[in-house]
């Protein structure tokens, strides 16, 4: 039988691919949301998903407090929730090709043909796609190049959702790694929803349904359970 053509595939394929029991992995999935924060602008074919996941990915949760001294001790103002963050450290896998192994060759006149360059390699197209996604953040254009309206960067990862914008993007290149781009890149949360999945349904509800005034048994509502859009302080349940 003969032998099957070499062939290169990302870790994952597409969103889908989380919800496959068989791979055992879920990828974190970027989207564009429009203004209502639900309806995605994108093809489900179109939301991006990595090469290889982020390397590392913290969620920081901050209160906004003021701290006054005076002659008697501290006086202490709290003002709630502060504007949450998430913080990626993204590699952008090896890049590779077909025939000509791992490439840190840019190409360029007067470079060694080496039949293909790292710019044709599956890494380098998923990192060129990251960083239009920061360089849009969002935004959508009209054809004379004018934002038309603008829209929101949804992180989706197993069963949080976090909306918002991008503030920085760092890309490295270092000598200990020349086959690959290391990326940094901050996100600041505008809203969060977040699934709960526990054994502890009822006490769960119990609980929520006392502080948010909605009767328990419509807790079990999937639009509650699986959205997570109606309850709670923070968008969340």
């Amino acid at each position: 039988m003969a032998d099957r053509p070499p062939i290169f595939r990302s870790s994952f394929m597409s969103p889908d691919d989380g919800f496959d029991e068989n791979l055992g992995k879920k990828p974190v999935v970027f989207d564009i949301l429009a203004t209502d924060k639900e309806t995605s602008i994108l093809p489900d074919n179109m939301k991006l998903v990595l090469h290889v996941n982020p390397e590392s990915m913290a969620i920081n949760y901050a209160k906004i407090i003021e701290r006054i001294p005076t002659k008697g001790g501290f006086v202490e103002q709290h003002f709630g929730e502060g504007l949450d963050s998430l913080e990626f450290n993204i590699a952008t896998g090896g890049f590779m090709r077909l025939y000509s192994g791992l490439s840190n060759i840019t190409g360029g006149q007067g470079a060694l043909d080496v039949e293909g360059t790292r710019r044709e390699s599956i890494a380098y197209d998923k990192y060129l796609d990251v960083l239009a996604l920061f360089h849009n953040n969002g935004s959508v254009y009209d054809i004379t190049g004018k934002i038309v309206f603008q829209g929101f960067i949804s992180v989706t990862f197993y069963g949080g959702i976090y909306l918002g914008v991008f503030n920085d993007f760092t890309v490295s290149e270092s000598a200990d790694k020349p086959y690959q781009f290391t990326m940094t890149t901050s996100f600041t949360i505008q809203s969060e929803m977040v699934r709960i999945r526990t054994d502890m349904t009822y006490q769960i509800q119990d609980s929520l349904s006392s502080e948010s005034g909605i009767d328990a048994p419509d807790l079990l509502n999937p639009d509650y359970l699986d959205l997570g859009r109606r309850v709670g302080k923070r968008d969340w349940i």
